[in-house]
């Protein structure tokens, strides 16, 4: 069962996608479910499971929390009923929420924890190393087709230090055209919230590339290469 683990709507700040178009284009590309992981909210959240109604498809709902150390995909098996981050820790316009508080936290309410893009640069505060340290998480995000291939690499290496699975998400926010790249395979059929959250404490899945972006090498593949090629003497013709 493929899903989309990590899509925007426009219930995310600064995201146009309307939620019913992402679920067509998710469906036209094979897809069997969507997670819609809005930044920082579920607010919206009986919103988007209402389009159970006229899709094929799964949908499930989470959050994407931004950290001082990194983001993180959070998935409750009732949303509607989990706290909005907001209300645990206040505004954080001025200052990032802390992972070291706020990471604790849902895993206390029962989240499922995933770290996204952790070495993504383009992010103000990336999670880097600090991921490595963190023995709350369900798993890591190691193939996301907007971050570069050396981040998506950095964070297959630190599942692989870390024994734990991987996945996949588009992680689409600008354009529909962004989705459709990345996904999570599960093995067994996923049919409601709690089952996905069940499923990610578990291992039964792996993440999978889409369409024709570059291939997702093996943790340490990309440093093997360098080496070899800085062990090879160039050859200038006579």
């Amino acid at each position: 069962m493929l899903i989309d683990l990590h899509v925007h709507s426009y219930l995310s700040r600064d995201c146009p996608l309307d939620p019913k178009a992402v679920l067509a284009r998710a469906e036209s590309f094979g897809l069997d479910g969507v997670a819609f992981t809005e930044t920082n909210t579920q607010d919206g959240c009986d919103e988007l499971f209402d389009l159970q109604r006229s899709t094929k498809l799964k949908v499930f709902v989470g959050l994407e929390l931004a950290t001082d150390k990194g983001q993180y995909l959070c998935f409750f098996e009732k949303p509607e009923r989990a706290p909005e981050p907001v209300q645990l820790w206040g505004s954080n316009r001025e200052k990032a929420w802390s992972a070291d508080e706020c990471l604790p936290k849902l895993k206390g309410l029962g989240a499922a924890i995933v770290a996204a893009r952790p070495y993504d640069k383009e992010f103000g505060n990336p999670a880097n190393d600090y991921v490595k340290s963190l023995k709350l998480l369900s798993a890591i995000e190691v193939y996301n087709p907007k971050v570069r291939a050396g981040a998506n690499e950095l964070a297959l290496e630190a599942a692989d230090a870390l024994e734990l699975p991987g996945v996949a998400g588009s992680d689409a926010r600008t354009s529909l055209d962004e989705i459709g790249y990345a996904a999570t395979l599960f093995k067994k059929a996923v049919g409601s919230q709690a089952e996905l959250v069940k499923a990610l404490q578990g291992r039964d899945y792996v993440p999978v590339q889409l369409g024709t972006l570059p291939h997702l090498r093996r943790p340490g593949e990309a440093k093997q290469e360098e080496q070899q090629r800085k062990k090879k003497k160039r050859r200038w013709p006579r």
